[in-house]
């Protein structure tokens, strides 16, 4: 579809590219489309460049993954019909973790739109539950108007992604240009006002036994130094969780761990025990048991700059409807003499000891590496400001509290969505974004096989990953818990394929390891390669305690 008998002066895919330029984006991930094709065009004189990925999931997910790397929007642009289609989940990934990127979708000449064109449906009943905004522009002289409202709804409030259809005559008809003189994407939110900040501090200077979560917003906020700075002169416990990852050293003496009940078992007491839980830029979810294990006595502080969040889910003593950056400056100027520092330093502690029990795993002669011990030696191997990206299985559940992210390192993961595939996707994205970063990639058998061919992509744009897959021969977060509950397992057995080989068939490095002495010179053979990588490693089956939690 979409063939261009007369190209305009000044094309709409011409201002759709002008206009990403302006705002900073440098690449569009992208899976071939004929109604694109005017965008394609407008590339080759604009410093954008096309990214050409094996799927469209992939070329969203790799646009999410800019997003959580860069703390600005990736783009993606898929053709009409099953384009559009695939890149639900990627959507409903990044809803679920507020994470900004922009869809652009094509789709049929305006003129038969609802009449059954090749490959063309409405989808915009489609794309609205899993975005923050979807519409359809159908006049090129509106092209600007729908990117302002698109990108002013992904960055406000909680981040989203966004969805904008662009029919193929609206991209190829003439466009006026792009407005000039005005500031494009500032983020802007609420603040935190001087008798809010009063109630915040003597809350502190009264707790004695005080929690502080890291969530999200303190990555949109860029909160990172100013974190570190509260959690420093406070010497108050913290655990991190969601995009709060690795926003602060996760080896400070205050660190009580992830911010997850399931993985993290210490965290279940020490949430019951706090008098002060101070929930930053985040909501209490369902992996803190919707507060649920929070004493009654204990005074509940939630802030997050979209006030639809503050109080969702639980109603907090105090609701701080402001950014993190400023929430976390009054933290830092509070008074921490009340503290019971024997207790702060317990609870630190007490998941100290139970991650580093969990990291020094061992297993019998036979069965490979323990995924817990397998994460601490892949943390350990790893240089500084390297980039970590895990799955969502039951070997994620075991490397997600093993593994202690240190900045400028970064921790990408699919999250609340529970969705598989996202792992090589964001692997590529990360390293495209920054090419001096190590990006290692963490994924189970039954995962890899959703985007594996993505390391050819890789190879492609010279993003030279390293994946590791923990390979336990099964689906292992279904299979365990049905082992337990009905003592048998019902066709979740994967038998072990040389995917190692298969990195090798697409031009990459492989290796296959089955005992720990080897993986250490496999890992760095995988690291000096300079291609992308697959390092495939047998581990048994062994149920992550969040399986069991949870299951």
């Amino acid at each position: 579809m979409g063939g261009l008998s007369q190209i305009p002066d000044y094309p709409g895919g011409d201002l759709v590219v002008d206009l990403l330029a302006a705002r900073g984006i440098e690449r569009i991930f992208s899976v071939s489309g004929g109604p694109l094709n005017s965008i394609y065009h407008a590339t080759l004189r604009a410093p954008v460049r096309i990214v050409h990925t094996r799927h469209e999931a992939a070329a969203a997910f790799m646009a999410e993954g800019t997003g959580r790397v860069t703390r600005f929007p990736g783009v993606c642009a898929v053709t009409l019909g099953p384009g559009v289609t695939n890149t639900v989940t990627p959507a409903l990934t990044a809803t679920r973790a507020g994470v900004p990127f922009l869809i652009l979708g094509g789709q049929a000449p305006v003129s038969v739109l609802d009449k059954e064109s090749i490959m063309s449906f409405d989808p915009l009943p489609v794309m609205r539950p899993v975005t923050k905004y979807a519409a359809r522009v159908v006049d090129p002289a509106r092209i600007e108007e729908y990117l302002d409202a698109a990108w002013t709804a992904m960055t406000s409030g909680r981040p989203g992604p966004a969805f904008l259809e662009i029919p193929v005559d609206v991209l190829a008809g003439a466009a006026p240009p792009p407005s000039a003189g005005r500031a494009k994407g500032s983020r802007y939110g609420p603040g935190l006002v001087a008798e809010q900040a009063e109630r915040l501090r003597h809350a502190i200077s009264g707790a004695r036994r005080p929690l502080l979560v890291a969530g999200d917003d303190i990555l949109w906020s860029a909160a990172d130094d100013v974190l570190a700075e509260a959690v420093d002169r406070l010497r108050l416990p913290f655990v991190t969780l969601r995009l709060g990852r690795g926003l602060t050293d996760e080896r400070h003496p205050c660190c009580a761990g992830v911010g997850y009940l399931g993985s993290n078992p210490p965290l279940r007491d020490t949430i019951a025990e706090a008098d002060l839980v101070l929930v930053i830029g985040h909501e209490l979810e369902a992996d803190l048991a919707y507060g649920a294990l929070i004493s009654d006595d204990a005074m509940v502080i939630q802030s997050h700059p979209d006030p639809g969040v503050v109080g969702k889910f639980f109603r907090p003593d105090l609701g701080l409807v402001a950014g993190s950056d400023t929430v976390l400056a009054a933290v830092a100027s509070s008074d921490p003499g009340g503290f019971d520092r024997a207790w702060c330093e317990r609870v630190a502690q007490d998941w100290r000891s139970w991650r580093d029990r969990a990291a020094a795993e061992s297993q019998a002669e036979g069965r490979g590496i323990h995924p817990a011990r397998l994460s601490a030696l892949i943390e350990d191997a790893m240089p500084p400001g390297a980039t970590f990206v895990t799955s969502h299985g039951n070997i994620d559940f075991w490397a997600d509290p093993v593994l202690r992210i240190t900045p400028p390192s970064r921790y990408l993961r699919a999250g609340q969505s529970g969705a598989l595939g996202a792992e090589i996707p964001f692997g590529v994205a990360a390293k495209l974004a920054s090419p001096a970063s190590t990006v290692v990639v963490i994924v189970g058998d039954g995962g890899f096989a959703f985007h594996g061919l993505e390391l050819e992509t890789a190879l492609r744009y010279g993003a030279p990953i390293v994946v590791v897959i923990y390979d336990d021969e099964k689906w292992g977060a279904i299979a365990l818990p049905q082992q337990r509950a009905y003592g048998t397992e019902i066709e979740l057995d994967l038998p072990r394929r040389a995917w190692w080989k298969v990195a090798e068939a697409m031009g990459g490095h492989g290796e296959y390891v089955d005992d720990e002495a080897e993986f250490g010179d496999a890992l760095t053979r995988a690291l000096r390669s300079g291609l992308p990588a697959v390092v495939q490693v047998k581990v048994p089956s062994v149920e992550a305690p969040y399986v069991e939690y949870h299951s």
